[in-house]
């Protein structure tokens, strides 16, 4: 990592002139991430900028900068690439500072920052579509599923499936596909919490790891703010955000959807093909890449994909799974490391 860091300070260095300032006085590592990235706060003698070392000749680098102009020019506070060099795998971005909704949130300011990031999702799903985004299709959204059970069940927890919980799986996965893909499609960012969201002057929120976005269905990066990890809603919460976001499109004389309940039920449904992906992806995480500090999310995760699918009989099969099989062993292994 010093060779990355010196290759990176050499780098902003010699965009000095460019970047209208003289000189470097120093370079501070940021918190910890779920990516591959690695971001750094660098110091100049005019401002501070984010610099960003990540995999040479990423795709994803191109992306991000791609979908930093685009979401900018719709009004939305995206931080702006100020250099990029994307073969060696060098950024260098605008710093939105270090207020992360995710350690801001408070008793006081909870239900501002909930309408808050719902507006944000309002307004990238009111987004046009001049830009070509991937569309996340029927099949995607199974695939992304089985990332739990690669992941998660086998190289996590080490459990082996009978045939009858393999079934019990498979058919949730393709019933959960199959209601998510037949809901509308909006831009979607993907991986929309309080963690990507950052608290900016004038109580204006900036959106941060936009590099996945996508068409997807429209109550996933809904279910995403909803379902938050560490600050679970109480039933009537919920539906109170849930009539805010429906209250959004009224004003602009648009309908989301037919009724609350209808709303409610794609809201679980996006909810469960996320947590799905979330607890096989913060496996990997894990496993592959020596990032632990997401752990403690499991378990939540699961609870709200366990207590969820009991709430429909169509998946009573798939809560009871979890909660007969499932939740003792991670509790254990959960146990044993944290």
């Amino acid at each position: 990592m010093t060779n990355m860091k010196d290759d990176l300070l050499d780098w902003v260095q010699s965009k000095a002139q460019e970047l209208d300032f003289d000189s470097i006085e120093n370079l501070v590592p940021l918190r910890e991430q779920a990516s591959l990235r690695t971001y750094f706060r660098i110091n100049t003698n005019t401002g501070t900028k984010i610099g960003v070392i990540s995999q040479p000749l990423s795709e994803e680098n191109e992306l991000f900068q791609k979908y930093s102009r685009f979401l900018i020019s719709h009004g939305i506070k995206a931080p702006r690439v100020e250099a990029a060099d994307h073969k060696k795998g060098l950024m260098l971005l605008e710093d939105f500072g270090d207020k992360v909704l995710q350690l801001e949130i408070n008793a006081r300011n909870k239900e501002s920052f909930y309408k808050g990031a719902i507006k944000e999702v309002n307004r990238l799903q009111t987004c046009d579509s001049s830009i070509d985004l991937r569309e996340l299709s029927e099949d995607d959204l199974k695939d992304q599923m089985k990332l739990f059970e690669e992941w998660f069940i086998f190289k996590l927890l080490g459990l082996s499936l009978s045939d009858n919980d393999k079934q019990i799986l498979h058919d949730a996965w393709d019933k959960i596909a199959f209601q998510c893909s037949h809901q509308s499609y909006t831009l979607c960012h993907f991986d929309f919490e309080f963690r990507n969201l950052m608290l900016l002057p004038n109580n204006n929120i900036g959106i941060l790891d936009f590099q996945d976005m996508c068409m997807g269905p429209y109550a996933l990066d809904l279910s995403s703010i909803l379902m938050d990890i560490e600050n679970p809603l109480s039933n009537q919460e919920l539906e109170d955000y849930l009539k805010f976001y429906n209250q959004l499109f009224e004003e602009r004389d648009e309908n989301r959807c037919s009724s609350l309940e209808s709303l409610r039920r794609d809201l679980d449904y996006a909810g469960f093909q996320r947590q799905f992906r979330i607890l096989g992806t913060l496996s990997r995480l894990h496993i592959r890449d020596n990032k632990s500090f997401r752990l403690p999310d499991l378990l939540q995760t699961l609870k709200y994909l366990q207590e969820g699918s009991l709430r429909y009989k169509e998946l009573e099969m798939l809560g009871n799974f979890l909660t007969e099989c499932v939740e003792p062993e991670l509790k254990g292994f959960l146990k044993a490391r944290i």
